[in-house]
């Protein structure tokens, strides 16, 4: 386990790594904006506020089968993606009305997209490390050539919620695809610090600002209750852990343990028990941290959370943990 001195070292190494990568691409894109969340609130001033369903790439998204689950019981609200879970949606039917991206990483982000450029880029195995989306695993060159078919398809369907921080090439491939894009810059520090590098990003490009949570799935929590104002928000695929047994090198943060830890990376693993799930779940340090300040976050939204995961680490005060077929019931029976 980290020791506070070393979550505080891994949060400052992460803000000047994002917000170095984030600014330069916020420079990179001003000729792409166009639109800005603020133009979609104006867009849909008119709708009835609905709830919306928040489909993150966790495991639990494809242990539990949530997305059969949602198929067969239907959904009369938004639904929004995290890029990372954008393809495990396209592959079964289910076109999402919103995709979030926000990770400025300029190689690893656009394989969700469907990457035009896949055989250019820096040998990486983080695909295959992980069950991010397990169709990603093997073969991933025709699963690539299958994720831009399906892009391309469905992507004048879709709304992309798209952080000024991430990589150009994002933006230049889901423009080509016919996407709608509204932009946002995330929040990386104080803006009231004079020197705060969100002040100067907002200088720049003047586009509204928004919480992330630090990761794409609690972004699209908050994209759904500040924009969309949606008064409850159903979160799948938000595990913030992997599941009992999974091994480190398996882990998303893998590459950061070997730094820390380089004899050995399991000494920075953290092991949860889930009292809703009589399970004991497994983190790492960048999970753990993105779990806690959900946790600080929930209980001051204003909506109500469902975290229908049905596996992870992400429950306690304002956050209702359920099945997800009861909650769905639940809405489709529900009028608003």
């Amino acid at each position: 386990m980290l020791t506070d001195e070393q979550f505080k070292l891994l949060a400052d190494a992460t803000l000047k790594k994002t917000a170095g990568l984030g600014f330069k691409h916020a420079e990179e894109n001003l000729k792409y904006i166009k639109k800005t969340i603020k133009d979609l609130q104006v867009e849909l001033k008119e709708e009835i506020p609905k709830p919306s369903l928040v489909v993150s790439g966790g495991p639990s998204l494809h242990r539990t089968k949530s997305l059969e689950t949602l198929k067969k019981k239907g959904f009369k609200g938004y639904i929004i993606s995290a890029d990372g879970s954008m393809g495990h949606c396209l592959r079964n039917g289910i076109v999402p009305d919103f995709v979030v991206t926000v990770d400025p990483d300029p190689h690893r982000i656009i394989r969700w997209f469907g990457d035009p450029r896949l055989s250019q880029r820096p040998e990486d195995d983080y695909f295959e490390r992980q069950d991010l989306d397990p169709a990603l695993n093997t073969d991933q060159i025709a699963r690539n050539e299958e994720l831009i078919e399906l892009v391309n398809l469905f992507g004048p369907k879709i709304r992309l919620i798209i952080s000024t921080s991430s990589s150009p090439e994002i933006a230049q491939r889901c423009i080509s695809a016919g996407m709608e894009l509204y932009w946002w810059n995330p929040l990386y520090d104080d803006y009231d610090n004079p020197e705060s590098v969100t002040r100067r990003i907002y200088k720049m490009n003047k586009v509204p600002c928004m919480v992330t949570g630090g990761n794409v799935g609690a972004s699209a929590w908050v994209f759904a209750h500040t924009i969309l104002k949606s008064p409850a928000v159903i979160l799948t695929g938000m595990d913030c852990s992997y599941p009992p047994g999974t091994q480190v090198r398996n882990t998303q943060y893998y590459e950061h343990l070997l730094e820390l830890f380089p004899d050995n990376p399991e000494a920075g693993l953290v092991k949860i028990y889930n009292p809703y799930l009589n399970e004991t779940w497994i983190t790492d340090p960048g999970y753990f941290w993105y779990a806690q300040i959900f946790k600080q976050m929930a209980p001051h939204a204003p909506c109500i959370t469902y975290n229908c995961t049905e596996g992870g680490i992400l429950f306690g005060q304002g956050i209702e943990f359920a099945r997800l077929a009861d909650v769905l019931d639940y809405f489709n029976e529900a009028s608003f």
